[in-house]
């Protein structure tokens, strides 16, 4: 990550030591496939926690420290635990003390992150057009070329239910914007490559998904500030983060599997 490296001997210790403590279980000799994904997801979500505080400018304290340790002390579980695992899950639980220390950041600080990349802000603001053939997508980025307003375009011929009203936006209630760890969890993963790709204004498709084509709109900062500023004003830390490891350069062996910036997974 970012010229950081975890080799395979350590994380091989982790998994090995999750398995001894009854938490993962082995097959045919090895941790299994969706353990083992687990396991490196929060591992390299850890990574990029350090590289990101230290672009902050914000340092974990003793007293971070004592405040997570005094509250495993009274955990039974984490009593049983060999120190190598108290530490890492110390570390992990650290991280969360952290992160939250972090402000909110300014409008033109948002504002900065959204422009270059919507993601790295941590929210999404997006509106779609789903049709059934690449042929049909095509023929909707020609009219948006043309000037069509996106909506008008959506509401025609979009076959996502509601989209006449919608106008394909993809909002959640009253918030034109989304946090981009919601999505992660519940939008298909190829949606998400070409969404979080996505430039503000730009129409981006087609995007084939398991669901038809998409053409995705990522709106401009402008359009949705409001929206923006209030979701990553609610936990600025966890969501910043969230958007910095989109645009980090993460790989990981490709025995495990291949890592997808756009749903923080190992695929």
């Amino acid at each position: 990550m970012n010229g950081a490296t975890y080799s395979k001997d350590n994380f091989n210790k982790v998994a090995n030591l999750l398995v001894d403590a009854g938490q993962f279980t082995k097959v045919n000799g090895e941790v299994k496939t969706s353990d083992a994904k687990v396991v490196m997801k929060e591992l390299i979500r850890y990574e990029a926690y350090k590289k990101f505080i230290s672009q902050q400018k914000i340092v974990e304290t003793a007293a971070d420290i004592k405040t997570v340790r005094d509250s495993a002390s009274g955990d039974e579980t984490f009593a049983k635990l060999v120190p190598e695992l108290q530490d890492l899950l110390v570390d992990l639980n650290v991280a969360g003390i952290v992160l939250k220390k972090i402000a909110a950041p300014t409008e033109s600080a948002i504002n900065k992150l959204y422009t270059s990349a919507p993601a790295s802000a941590g929210v999404l603001c997006l509106s779609h057009i789903l049709v059934k053939t690449e042929a049909e997508a095509k023929v909707v980025l020609s009219d948006l070329k043309k000037g069509t307003p996106f909506a008008v375009v959506a509401a025609k011929k979009s076959i996502e239910p509601g989209a006449d009203k919608s106008g394909g936006a993809l909002s959640n209630g009253d918030q034109a914007c989304q946090l981009l760890t919601d999505l992660q969890k519940s939008f298909d993963k190829d949606f998400m490559v070409g969404a979080v790709a996505a430039k503000p204004g730009i129409p981006t498709g087609p995007i084939k998904s398991q669901f038809g084509y998409h053409i995705i709109l990522s709106h401009n900062f402008a359009d949705v500030k409001a929206s923006a500023i209030s979701l990553v004003g609610q936990n600025p830390g966890e969501i910043l983060l969230a958007g910095f490891m989109t645009q980090a350069d993460i790989t990981v062996n490709s025995i495990y599997g291949t890592w997808n910036s756009a749903t923080a997974t190992v695929l």
